[in-house]
């Protein structure tokens, strides 16, 4: 969503590729249904679909969770191309969310998105990247975008309902991200470089927090502790944890 703002696109009506219809893209595409982005492809290893009118995103999942990467041969309302044609198609919003370094220099040249928004480790090369961003393609890191979903995973463990932490996330990581993209377009960087430098500083600051410990942490911890062996019930864990996810994020 901050991308889409950082670079003027209007969510509703923007199209959307996705690479990869497995445990992350196959959600991504349903999220990106109920923000009226119309994904128009996706692929596995099996080869890719298009159709620029639309996808049906619910029948996909319906046939990725029966037949898995075989969910391309057999949804037809769409045009069946090679998987790697994926990235040369017309569309606001790439996903690359299934291989290691899928785009690099032998085809960052054809990439005809606006945005790229991984959901893979490590999708996009370092040199592919800033071939990006020259060409004015705003890219993403991938710890960047991904780290919502392992903070919502956190949070859902310790029982956090759903729209929480969707507001959560939303409230927390996207003024981050906002202020990342900002920086980095103040200084013509690419987000990346301005991400690391950021990245490493938390990090640095959850080693020395573990090593001293407050009251809040340890009171978590606990009740952590005694959730997992259903000692307490969920919801009490649940606003503990919400001010726990409050103070490490600010």
């Amino acid at each position: 969503m901050q991308s889409a703002h950082h670079t003027g696109l209007n969510l509703a009506g923007c199209t959307a590729a996705i690479e990869g219809f497995g445990n992350v893209g196959r959600p991504l595409a349903s999220l990106l249904e109920t923000e009226d982005i119309k994904v128009v492809a996706i692929s596995t290893s099996q080869g890719a679909l298009y159709n620029p009118q639309g996808l049906n995103v619910d029948r996909l999942a319906r046939l990725s969770k029966e037949a898995g990467n075989r969910v391309v041969e057999l949804y037809h309302d769409a045009e069946f191309v090679h998987r790697e044609r994926l990235f040369e198609l017309p569309v606001d919003i790439l996903c690359p969310c299934a291989r290691w370094n899928s785009l690099n220099m032998s085809n960052v040249h054809r990439i005809a998105a606006k945005v790229v928004c991984p959901g893979a480790n490590n999708p996009v090369t370092p040199d592919a990247e800033r071939v990006l961003m020259n060409r004015g393609v705003l890219c993403l890191p991938d710890f960047v975008t991904n780290c919502g979903g392992v903070l919502g995973g956190t949070m859902e463990f310790a029982s956090v309902n759903k729209e929480t932490i969707n507001t959560f996330i939303d409230r927390y990581l996207g003024a981050r991200i906002a202020s990342l993209l900002k920086e980095a377009k103040s200084k013509n960087q690419l987000p990346r470089d301005v991400a690391v430098p950021c990245a490493l500083a938390r990090f640095n600051q959850v080693v020395q927090r573990a090593g001293h410990p407050t009251p809040l942490s340890r009171l978590f911890n606990l009740g952590l502790r005694f959730y997992r062996h259903g000692w307490i019930p969920g919801h009490l864990v649940a606003p503990l944890s919400l001010r726990y996810f409050e103070k490490i994020l600010t």
